[in-house]
């Protein structure tokens, strides 16, 4: 496993300030970082074309996000698979591939939610803190750093997509078309910051996590959020976490169209939702190493229940201990 203090020397002296700058205010699909690129000028055409997207993204990145530097993110080698956000930015991905045998594959998405900069920021550290020890990954990772980038790199951000859209409410979950729009006015009072699309998967990002999960088949699902300050949790029952740091387990309940109830609920993947305090701040480098501790600890014990004892795991059999919600706003993740 990635040693947690790993992400306290990555980290910024000044990311616990405010993240935005003033400015800002088949697995074919999945290419293995290795793999070699295509040959001739078909092969040119395919790298020169990708490394045009990544300098274009990170470029964006490093203008939107104090915690995210152009090199930093270059050093990433994040690529494009072809799909595009409503406005036309590419998807990256960055796959990570252990030099032995995988125990498992995990798929972890940041920024589905374009105003939750701290979740973005935090996905890039981690990616980070993998990168630098490959020989001791056990397992496949796929991160998409940045789900809905036109939501982030609008100004001001917003949570939603170009066309107004909750991500977190536009997956195919099969009650979709029976409950979405009644629980949006119902619970939501017609909120546009939740609105749930004309149809389940009707927005091109969640188009491409929806052939993302179906093509790739990953065994965890994480999924970076905030600000509820909480760990929350959907799938099934042998998978259930009890802590990340100071984030204790607090159950919220899924929602017609999000990714717990599609993924969690009705596919039977355990996805793990990190909902971190502040949107717009990151926690401290301490709390990070924690959460990053307990992370290796839950992912060995839910997909290579051997490793969990080489890790420490302490909390196999503790039953579940809900902590009350502090939000920063009130609004659901």
């Amino acid at each position: 496993m990635v040693r947690a203090l790993v992400l306290a020397a990555l980290l910024p002296a000044a990311a616990t300030a405010t993240i935005a700058h003033a400015s800002g205010g088949q697995e074919t699909a999945v290419p293995a970082a290795a793999a070699p690129a295509p040959t001739g000028e078909r092969g040119k055409t395919t790298h020169k074309t990708g490394t045009q997207a990544s300098t274009r993204f990170c470029r964006a990145l490093a203008r939107k996000l104090r915690t995210v530097s152009y090199s930093g993110c270059r050093a990433l080698s994040l690529a494009p698979v072809g799909a595009r956000s409503v406005q036309g930015r590419p998807l990256m991905i960055r796959r990570l591939d252990p030099t032995g045998p995988s125990h498992g594959r995990i798929l972890f998405i940041g920024g589905i939610h374009g105003d939750e900069w701290a979740a973005v920021s935090l996905t890039y550290l981690w990616l980070h803190a993998l990168l630098r020890h490959p020989d001791q990954l056990h397992h496949q990772w796929l991160f998409v750093p940045v789900a809905n980038p036109d939501g982030l790199l609008r100004r001001p951000s917003r949570r939603t997509n170009a066309h107004g859209v909750d991500l977190n409410r536009n997956f195919p979950s099969p009650d979709w078309r029976q409950l979405a729009h009644s629980w949006w006015t119902r619970y939501k009072r017609r909120n546009p910051r939740y609105y749930p699309g004309p149809a389940p998967a009707s927005e091109p990002e969640t188009r491409y996590l929806v052939q993302l999960i179906h093509d790739w088949q990953p065994d965890v699902i994480i999924s970076l959020h905030a600000p509820y300050n909480l760990l929350d949790y959907d799938g099934p029952e042998h998978a259930v976490p009890q802590k990340l740091g100071r984030l204790r387990l607090r159950q919220l309940g899924t929602y017609p169209g999000s990714l717990g109830r599609y993924a969690g609920e009705y596919l039977k993947i355990p996805v793990l939702t990190i909902e971190l305090r502040s949107a717009a701040r990151m926690p401290g480098k301490r709390e990070i190493a924690a959460m990053q501790a307990d992370l290796d600890r839950w992912i060995a014990r839910t997909l290579h229940p051997p490793l969990a004892k080489a890790v420490g795991h302490p909390h196999k059999n503790d039953k579940m201990n809900p902590t009350t919600l502090t939000a920063e706003r009130s609004e659901a993740p």
